[in-house]
């Protein structure tokens, strides 16, 4: 399957595999943010646009006994992978199919509400609806916690710094709302949250292996060629560069994530 403009689409499989990479590679970021939602025994949480459902399945004892997590997405066959894979785990997950701008959920529903690297994907027009469902569900006093990058600021170490900063602006590119994360403490304030707190927090990619999952660089160069953007031989020095540097352990690419919180005022 291809983009407009003939940039091929990842297939299902290495979207798998990118989320699986990007679950590492945000491993201690998430616990930091975790950490801010206070889950624990009785506690209530809703994981909106959970994906393959991967933290709601590692977070869920924190809220045993007497708690429970929700995972809601759109993507019906996700769901079901999420499923087996709590099934297997012996996890307790009530995963939904659902849209987080029409979430199947009750009014008040939730202790904390979370949603992670979904509104660099939504339409800018849909994210106040979206703002105002997660603070819809959520119990007065409850917490709103969003997380999502702001790939403008994103950068990768290159001998061509020229190309680097054309390949950091094509990727850009994928996302609607590249820019999202530093939107989301005004959408959270507009919704009505009230005690916005803003951090922005640092992704170094130190692999080529992480960063190829994470980014394609090799597809998004070959499209630069196709589109006579950049001659061969030139994108293929850039990948032996950063190939090279990967080897001697200098490669260095970042990018930059918003961690949004706020509270829905109490009643």
């Amino acid at each position: 399957m291809d983009q407009p403009g003939g940039r091929a689409m990842p297939s299902r499989e290495q979207m798998a595999a990118c989320m699986a990479t990007l679950a590492t590679v945000f491993a201690d970021l998430r616990e930091q943010a975790l950490a801010e939602l206070d889950l624990r025994p009785g506690k209530s949480l809703l994981d909106a646009g959970c994906g393959a459902g991967e933290l709601a399945i590692a977070i869920a004892p924190r809220a045993q006994p007497g708690g429970r997590v929700v995972g809601v997405d759109l993507n019906a066959d996700t769901i079901n992978s999420a499923r087996a894979a709590a099934d297997n785990a012996g996890a307790v997950v009530d995963f939904r199919v659902g849209d987080i701008r029409h979430l199947p959920c009750d009014d008040r529903e939730f202790d904390a509400v979370r949603s992670e690297l979904v509104f660099q994907h939504l339409e800018r027009t849909d994210w106040p609806r979206a703002a105002t469902e997660l603070l819809r569900v959520t119990r007065p006093g409850g917490i709103i916690q969003l997380l999502d990058p702001d790939h403008l600021q994103s950068a990768i170490a290159a001998t061509d710094a020229e190309l680097a900063r054309l390949l950091v602006a094509d990727l850009v590119t994928l996302p609607p709302n590249p820019e999202s994360g530093i939107h989301l403490p005004r959408l959270l304030r507009s919704a009505g949250a009230v005690d916005i707190r803003v951090e922005v927090r640092p992704i170094v990619i130190t692999s080529l292996a992480t960063f190829r999952a994470m980014r394609n660089p090799d597809a998004v160069l070959t499209y630069l060629v196709m589109r006579r953007q950049v001659e061969a031989d030139r994108a293929a020095a850039f990948l032996a560069d950063l190939e090279t540097r990967d080897r001697e352990g200098a490669l260095v690419a970042t990018s930059i994530i918003y961690v949004v919180s706020g509270r829905k005022a109490p009643d």
